[in-house]
């Protein structure tokens, strides 16, 4: 890569830090944890992939279903409890773990050029990295001190990471952050 191209990147990274609010940066302390204790299932929401890029991310494994699949496997194995997006509505303890992945192509500014079949690809061929950002949440339902029938859902754990590399190594970093989870779950929840 070139220098110029090099520091693209990391002007387009550092925007894309700046841009979190505080509150969803990395939320995997002993206060965070402890919002985990008791917690006896949990749904799995994946989303925010982009649809221009879905060819290009369906190669790489990272389509919405098949890492909603890959992440209610990964809990299965480690048991705990997946339940249905309904089936989380209707229980009181249970959280929805919510993962979003956002991918950027530092090629976005550039112009594009369409394959036969309709894919677009940038001029000079397809890429082989991409920024991106994965938010890992627990979402849970909270209530506040002062009036305990005002009800809401509430991000109470989180971690996340941001970086540049190929699809198959943002596959692999989603389920390594559900790992985290996992890991601060069954610290809590011991079987």
């Amino acid at each position: 890569m070139t220098k110029r191209k090099h520091c693209f990147v990391w002007m387009v990274m550092v925007l894309v830090t700046l841009e979190m609010p505080l509150s969803l940066l990395a939320m995997d302390n002993r206060e965070s944890r402890s919002t985990l204790r008791g917690l006896q299932a949990v749904c799995v929401q994946v989303e925010n992939l982009d649809p221009e890029l879905k060819k290009e991310l369906k190669k790489g494994g990272l389509t919405e279903e098949t890492l909603q699949t890959v992440i209610e496997r990964k809990l299965e194995v480690a048991s705990i409890k997946v339940l249905s997006c309904e089936e989380f509505r209707k229980s009181d303890f249970a959280g929805m773990l919510y993962v979003n992945v956002r991918i950027l192509m530092p090629e976005t500014l550039q112009k594009y050029t369409y394959t036969v079949d309709g894919e677009r690809v940038p001029k000079g061929g397809p890429i082989e990295r991409y920024l991106y950002r994965i938010d890992v949440e627990l979402r849970q339902t909270v209530c506040l001190l002062r009036d305990p029938n005002a009800k809401g859902l509430s991000t109470t754990w989180s971690t996340g990471s941001l970086g540049f590399r190929r699809l198959d190594r943002i596959q692999a970093e989603v389920t390594e952050q559900v790992q985290t989870f996992i890991s601060a779950y069954t610290s809590l929840n011991p079987k």
